[in-house]
């Protein structure tokens, strides 16, 4: 995979803590500070600071809670995945950047590819996701399996096997926000070594990718040179 600009997201997941936010939220929903800070053992500022984190990078969203009463109200912080573009626009401006840069890549690369399509635009916003991430993926002749190696968290894993499920509420909210035929079905963690591998759905007929014989470096969702 390629990359021009910073792993933003590597630095974002590689704190446990962080992950242990994002997760109390896939799994719970909207949830306050306090709410947080209790589930997690977190000080109420040091939670704060993480949740910012997380909205500055689009994995969270926060909105004011509704009341009738005077007071200020409370603020209520939820998961981004599966929401509507328009509802997310750190998410919205990533997806276009995602899209942009595999235009760019695909250029440079002199390789034929349908772009503006959904496919099109979830396959590259996938790519930047992994990439930001700090992963190496292939993806199978089928077009249905994402291997992921050389993980970059896989020390937090092996003590916290939740990081896989947040990870994969990550990739399953992603595709669901860029609004294409393909969706996340199963996240398999360490199938081999330090290779997890993602099964991918498609909601209709034509296939992702023409045959290869081997498995294809991801390059903004088309196959490797």
């Amino acid at each position: 995979m390629t990359s021009t600009h910073p792993a933003s997201s590597y630095r974002t997941l590689a704190s446990f803590s962080r992950i242990q936010l994002l997760f109390f939220l896939q799994q719970r929903g909207t949830m306050t500070v306090g709410d947080l800070a209790e589930a997690s053992g977190l000080h109420h500022n040091t939670t704060r600071e993480h949740l910012h984190r997380l909205i500055g990078d689009g994995f969270v969203t926060c909105t004011p809670e509704a009341k009738d009463c005077k007071g200020r109200p409370r603020m209520l912080y939820s998961a981004s995945a599966g929401q509507a573009d328009g509802d997310d626009p750190v998410r919205a401006q990533k997806a276009e950047a995602a899209e942009l840069h595999g235009d760019q890549v695909r250029r440079m690369l002199r390789v034929e590819a349908v772009i503006h399509s959904p496919l099109q635009r979830q396959l590259d916003a996938l790519d930047d996701h992994l990439d930001e991430s700090g992963f190496d993926a292939t993806l199978d002749v089928d077009g249905e399996h994402v291997h992921l190696h050389e993980c970059p968290y896989i020390d937090m894993v092996r003590l916290h096997p939740e990081v896989c499920r947040v990870h994969f509420g990550l990739l399953k909210g992603l595709l669901e926000v860029t609004r294409g035929p393909l969706s996340a079905d199963a996240l398999h963690p360490l199938v081999e070594e330090n290779t997890c591998t993602l099964d991918l759905h498609r909601s209709d007929e034509e296939p992702v990718f023409a045959p290869r014989p081997e498995p294809a470096i991801i390059y903004h969702g088309v196959s490797g040179l």
